[in-house]
């Protein structure tokens, strides 16, 4: 496992390579340094920016604001959270910056469940394996700090991930629930987790909409109208984003020191008029 001290070097030291670079170019060239699978064409179209892949110097877990993180993930979300020059294709489409982070790894770890029968005992062995909290902290990490530079765009990418790394990750995580999701606090307890975990599920749901691997899923994601009639398939696939929220949920609370939380979901997260399920869950 790579330092703090090593990353940031890099990161400096390449943006000295690249004097007029802006920090989405840096962050996008970046990319470069860290997997294969992060210099596909999908990641040229949601970013904007092509970037062939050159070695995994940044594919490292390092602990960043006191929290181990994942750090190639987060150069990779953080890539397609910085405000992109002019107009792009992804502009046009429903596409955000969550589809490539925490949405992205749900549904990511829902379509490789469903998609490969006893490759995994169960869905939530996928989520720990291709939504572990390393990629979270990188998911979040990469929300925050694109915020800084979107609202300073003279700041520094190095900069940026300096003054990130100075806060503990408990800090970025509450700041998180709170400009993310309009996320409201007493004291130490969320009061709206119904409402968060809903938009978790929604963006979620538009990640395999959007997604060209979920296959049999999107046989089942039609109307709006559909979506609320009641079948196995769609029951199952309820199943699967209702555990997937609370996965990410789970870890917004523990790593935010929230205390524990039992409440009831929405039915329907795409329709809250028609209330909440009969039973409770706890995150």
């Amino acid at each position: 496992m790579t330092d703090f001290s090593s990353v940031l070097e890099f990161i400096r030291s390449f943006e000295q390579l690249h004097p007029d670079a802006s920090a989405y170019e840096i962050t996008n060239r970046l990319r470069g340094y860290t997997k294969p699978s992060y210099t596909t064409k999908a990641w040229t179209i949601v970013t904007g920016f092509e970037q062939p892949f050159v070695e995994a110097k940044l594919d490292q877990n390092i602990v960043f604001a006191g929290e181990l993180t994942d750090f190639g993930h987060f150069v990779a979300a953080l890539s397609d959270q910085i405000n992109q020059p002019g107009l792009q294709w992804s502009d046009f489409a429903r596409w955000t910056g969550d589809h490539t982070s925490w949405a992205g790894d749900i549904g990511s770890a829902i379509e490789l469940y469903r998609a490969t029968p006893g490759h995994l005992k169960s869905l939530a062995e996928a989520l720990d394996r291709f939504a572990p909290d390393s990629d979270h902290s990188a998911n979040i990490a990469a929300w925050t700090v694109g915020e800084m530079i979107n609202q300073t765009q003279q700041i520094r990418l190095s900069e940026a991930i300096q003054q990130y790394h100075a806060k503990p990750y408990s800090d970025h995580v509450k700041t998180f629930i709170q400009q993310r999701f309009n996320g409201i606090f007493e004291n130490q307890t969320l009061t709206n987790p119904a409402k968060i975990e809903a938009e978790i599920r929604n963006a979620t749901f538009a990640y395999l909409e959007l997604s060209q691997n979920a296959g049999r899923l999107k046989q089942i994601m039609k109307s709006f109208t559909q979506k609320l009639r009641s079948t196995p398939e769609r029951d199952l696939l309820s199943a699967d984003l209702l555990q997937g929220s609370l996965h990410f949920m789970s870890h917004l609370i523990r790593k935010g020191n929230l205390a524990p939380l039992k409440f009831k979901p929405y039915q329907q997260p795409q329709a809250p008029w028609l209330g909440t399920v009969n039973y409770e869950v706890s995150v």
